[in-house]
């Protein structure tokens, strides 16, 4: 049956330029009917399309129009209502893409190779359908700092169940051990744990969040909206159910080990709890340093100790998940100038924290390591192993140090008389609010506060009781050797030691700095390159808390949106897999940018995951996958049509992501290039095979223009992936007797539409010379 054509006037933006009565003319044989309107996007030109279809029943129909970016999914709307397959109507770009282009001498001629091609495409195309996948009522939120306390906590009040991952024997994360935070509104020091404790409370209260406490993610397969997620508990020695954390194990255990919630400062027993208000809120016992002695099993009055506890795994099935991994601080002992570790009284912003807070080594008393006395001087050394591009180092700056450090030095100054502090410096950076903070610290006065703009070269021991940092004062002041008995190190902010095994278990792409990656950190954040897994606060980047607040619940909020449907639905522009003709080769799971192919007994195509690039059609050498919207049989006939009238064309393959969309504002832009251009949509050049390209040139192409933007919104591996592909092309058809010259690849830019008609131009005059 033949496809319908409705031609759209747009007012008189295509009918002052392109003449319908030639078009109709010249398409009117391949078609069961040509209607016109003058705005087809109208509510009245709607309702036209729909009694039409219903009237006529054609096979399909082509909407000569607009861009399909501008009304498409309201044009397959039409046809749903009609009872017509949606995927049966196809836009023909006659606006942007002709009429709009200047300087065509006769714009008609391209508008009918246009609509030729569209006919074609319809002609050729298969009814297809939307999959709807069933969702699954819980997430999952990977570490319990503030960042997936406060994810985790907006979820359950939305009614959903939230299963609360954390690696260590407590929530609470990095926020619990810092004593103090600084408030840009009261200009002060505020106690950490008075805003956290009440949220760790409400968290245990709240009966839809599950906290699993000690755990990992070791595992995840599924996609988006049903994942099944596998954990793997450290061996629990202590019952959590019959603790009541009455202390008897901690008491009689002899084993000291390192204590990490004081950042080693001091030592714990194997038995523990790790904080006053942990949760859990049971004691643990340290696997790793328990000697099995037996002691702790006496003593326990209920019977909760099982010395033979073994690791676990858990299987949890989700709908969603959460990174909420945190941050670590960088260890500075590889810098070697600063003596971190080999110095004594060379301590960092988080053991100074640990030393001010009432709950620390010290009782909140500031001690010097050094002398065990008050110190006197305390030197501040900003941007330990951050804005540097030394091995080791992140290049970027971790946006909270210097408001830590101003935040101790105003604490001290108030709080500990007779102690000066000096800050040494690369730029002070209190973004926002913050700045008024900064000009209160400042007020504090050269007596007791300095900061010296400059980059300390060295930290040594003069005798006993005293050290010396060697800084060069960049705004005139030379070499400067400042006594001191205390040197804090403002280290960088690194991603958590686990994120290589979530990288590992999830698949989601990492930064250069191991940081999670967001698949676009404007356009789309807190979505990782995974669907359905989001990430928040610090695993994304150096951030402070007021901002993990925020990005938690704009994750917590995408979770919501996701999981309060019954079912995601999935556009059919995904691969489809004939397991009949699969030879299990796995080419295609190995190359997938989208890492949406797997191995599940036989090779599977994730359709939520699925990109719709193509390129995995293009690899499969049994055929076994195809891409249905765009089918060889799809791909040839537009190009047969767009050749049909014998103009010698340059065939223009486009991304319908970054390219296409370039070559849209061309027209809006009304700029100029090649008349013969005829432009053909696609998916990603991945798709392209050779055999596309030599079809083209045997129908009279007298050359082909390749334009993908696709990596300059992605990563470096999409980059090298069509520059491989652009080489197999022209190889491939440099084999079969084509000059290569007649090839031409250009990694589009969208705001540089530009860029893309000066390239069109430029393989044009190419094109002349070799004719």
């Amino acid at each position: 049956m033949k496809p319908g054509v409705f031609l759209c006037c747009c007012g008189d933006n295509i009918s002052s330029k392109i003449d319908l009565d030639k078009l109709k003319r010249s398409v009117c044989e391949d078609v069961q009917f040509i209607d016109e309107a003058t705005y087809l996007c109208s509510n009245e030109g709607m309702e036209h399309i729909v009694t039409k279809i219903k009237s006529e029943k054609p096979g399909g129909i082509v909407i000569a129009a607009c861009s399909p970016k501008m009304h498409e999914k309201r044009f397959r709307s039409c046809a749903e209502r009609a009872n017509m397959n949606q995927y049966l109507v196809d836009v023909a770009n006659i606006r942007e893409q002709c009429a709009w282009v200047s300087k065509d001498p006769d714009p008609t001629v391209k508008a009918i190779d246009i609509v030729n091609s569209s006919i074609n495409a319809v002609k050729n195309s298969v009814g297809l359908a939307k999959i709807q996948i069933p969702v699954i009522k819980s997430a999952l939120v990977v570490g319990g700092g503030i960042s997936g306390i406060t994810a985790a906590l907006s979820l359950a009040k939305q009614g959903i169940h939230v299963h609360l991952v954390e690696k260590s024997a407590s929530i609470g994360g990095n926020m619990v051990k810092i004593g103090k935070v600084f408030s840009a509104d009261t200009l002060s020091e505020e106690c950490a744990m008075c805003s956290l404790g009440p949220l760790i409370s409400e968290v245990g209260e709240n009966h839809n969040i599950d906290v699993i406490s000690m755990a990992e993610v070791s595992g995840v397969s599924g996609h988006m909206g049903n994942f099944s997620v596998t954990l793997q508990t450290d061996p629990k020695m202590i019952d959590g159910d019959r603790c009541t954390s009455c202390g008897r194990c901690a008491e009689i255990c002899s084993i000291n080990v390192p204590d990490e919630f004081n950042f080693n400062l001091t030592l714990r027993n194997a038995a523990y709890k790790p904080f006053a208000g942990a949760l859990p809120s049971s004691f643990s016992i340290d696997p790793d340093a328990c000697i099995k002695c037996g002691k702790c099993v006496e003593a326990c009055p209920v019977d909760a100790i099982n010395l033979e506890s073994k690791t676990k795994n858990i299987v949890l099935e989700v709908g969603a998940i959460v990174l909420a991994t945190g941050y670590t601080e960088l260890n500075p002992e590889q810098m070697e100038e600063f003596g971190y570790k080999r110095i004594q009284g060379v301590i960092t912003q988080m053991e100074l924290a640990r030393l001010l807070a009432v709950n620390g080594p010290t009782s909140g008393k500031l001690i010097s390591p050094l002398t065990g006395k008050k110190p006197r001087n305390i030197v501040m050394i900003q941007c330990v192993g951050s804005r540097d591009r030394k091995q080791g180092s992140i290049p970027q700056c971790s946006t909270i140090c210097c408001m830590t450090a101003l935040k101790h030095a105003n604490y001290i100054v108030n709080h500990n008389k007779g102690t000066d502090i000096y800050i040494c410096y690369t730029d002070m950076r209190t973004p926002g609010t913050y700045e008024n903070y900064y000009f209160e610290t400042q007020k504090k006065g050269e007596k007791s506060l300095r900061f010296i703009r400059g980059k300390v070269a060295q930290v040594k021991k003069v005798n006993n009781d005293a050290l010396v940092a060697r800084v060069e004062d960049t705004l005139g002041g030379g070499v400067t050797d400042i006594e001191a008995d205390m040197i804090v190190l403002s280290s960088a902010l690194m991603p958590s030691d686990t994120i290589a095994g979530v990288q590992e278990a999830t698949g989601v792409g990492l930064t250069n700095e191991k940081f999670v990656k967001e698949k676009n950190s404007k356009m789309d954040p807190t979505q990782t390159t995974v669907p359905g897994i989001f990430v928040s606060g610090t695993a994304k980047g150096a951030m402070d808390i007021t901002e993990t607040i925020n990005m938690s619940r704009s994750a917590a909020s995408r979770v919501s949106e996701m999981l309060t449907q019954e079912f995601i639905e999935v556009e059919p522009n995904f691969a489809v897999l004939d397991q009949d003709r699969c030879n299990q080769c796995l080419s295609c799971l190995e190359q997938c940018p989208a890492k949406a192919i797997y191995l599940d007994k036989m090779v599977e195509v994730d359709p939520v995951a699925c990109t719709g690039c193509g390129y995995c059609v293009s690899l499969c050498e049994t055929k076994a996958l195809s891409l249905p919207l765009y089918s060889d049989q799809v791909i040839q006939a537009r190009i047969d049509g767009a050749l049909k009238m014998g103009n010698r064309s340059i065939l223009t393959f486009l991304d319908e992501k970054i390219a296409y969309v370039a070559a849209d504002n061309m027209g809006s832009n009304r700029l100029n290039y090649p008349t013969d251009v005829r432009i053909i949509k696609v998916p990603s050049i991945l798709r392209l095979e050779v055999k596309h390209l030599l079809y083209g040139f045997k129908k009279g192409a007298k050359g082909i223009f390749l334009g993908d933007g696709t990596a300059n919104a992605s990563d470096e591996t999409m980059d090298e992936m069509l520059t491989k592909k652009v080489q197999e092309l022209m190889q491939g058809a440099s084999e079969e007797g084509i000059d290569p010259s007649r090839i031409y690849f250009y990694p589009a830019y969208l705001p540089h539409y530009k860029g893309l008609a000066d390239k069109l131009k430029e393989f044009s005059k190419i094109l002349e010379k070799i004719e």
